[in-house]
């Protein structure tokens, strides 16, 4: 079962830099246990247990608590009518934009301009809504983020893992072909894009789209990887995958330790392996 963990840049310099390079929460590989969570401790019970409530101040306190999911579910509904006005004016924008002899270069010489002001505050409060994993916050700023600023790749590959969480793969993958329409080797884009297909069991063209994102960063930690897993539970190549193994090894701070559990089985499959093909040429 795939799971996420993060890999999150914030602040202005991060943001320059949006045209080349997504910020973003990445799923892992399906298989075996993704490399080790940061683990927060259980809080400590500091208050005293309250007395039991009387009948009345229970009843009080039910009602509060419908009101209250009365008011939740109000406000989601009218954040969800707001992301659909969004969406039917990014259509809008979409549609005029692709009928312009000139979109290429347009993009072109946006993403070379610095980035604005609103365009970066925008994506911090995106970066801290999806820390929070305040989805739908996260989903209104980046659709607002990529309607008025659609030539940064950072945005629609922040875009494609909301839409994830929230079960909508087909969004997810348009918002991916959007960031990699902007920058065919972006190293998140095709990452995300390789989980997806190798979910969809298109195993040659998932590692098509992990290489494509080393082409782009050949230090892409999660594209070795998830690359690596692909390569050794589905494609059965075992000395490829190890390579891949250990350069994502390198690439952490501190050695994962089932991942070193991983190298030091392939390892010695790869050297059985390399006996016995010797010991078959040795006898001929």
């Amino acid at each position: 079962m795939s799971k996420p963990f993060a890999d999150i840049a914030t602040g202005r310099t991060a943001l320059l830099a949006l045209a080349a390079s997504a910020v973003a929460l990445t799923l892992a590989a399906c298989g075996s246990s993704t490399p080790r969570q940061a683990e927060v401790a259980a809080p400590l019970e500091t208050a005293a247990p309250a007395a039991p409530p009387t009948p009345s101040a229970a009843r009080a306190e039910e009602r509060g608590q419908e009101a209250e999911g009365r008011g939740r579910e109000r406000d989601r509904g009218q954040g969800r009518a707001e992301i659909e006005r969004r969406r039917d004016r990014r259509d809008e924008r979409r549609a005029d934009a692709d009928g312009g002899a000139d979109g290429g270069a347009d993009v072109a010489a946006a993403a070379a301009e610095p980035v604005p002001e609103a365009a970066a505050a925008s994506y911090a409060r995106a970066v801290a809504a999806i820390r929070a994993e305040n989805w739908l916050e996260a989903e209104l700023e980046l659709e607002q983020l990529t309607l008025a600023h659609p030539h940064y790749a950072g945005p629609h590959v922040n875009l494609a893992l909301v839409y994830l969480h929230d079960g909508r793969r087909e969004e997810a993958r348009a918002a991916l072909e959007r960031a990699l329409a902007l920058e065919r080797n972006h190293a998140h884009a095709n990452t995300q894009l390789g989980v997806l297909l190798r979910e969809d069991g298109k195993f040659a063209e998932a590692e098509a789209a992990y290489r494509r994102a080393l082409d782009g960063d050949p230090e892409h930690s999660l594209a070795h990887y998830n690359l690596g897993v692909l390569l050794d539970l589905y494609l059965r190549r075992t000395a490829e995958a190890l390579e891949h193994y250990e350069a994502y090894q390198a690439s952490l701070d501190e050695p994962n330790e089932t991942v070193a559990r991983w190298i030091v089985d392939l390892r010695r499959r790869v050297g059985n392996a390399d006996a016995a093909r010797v010991a078959q040429e040795g006898g001929q």
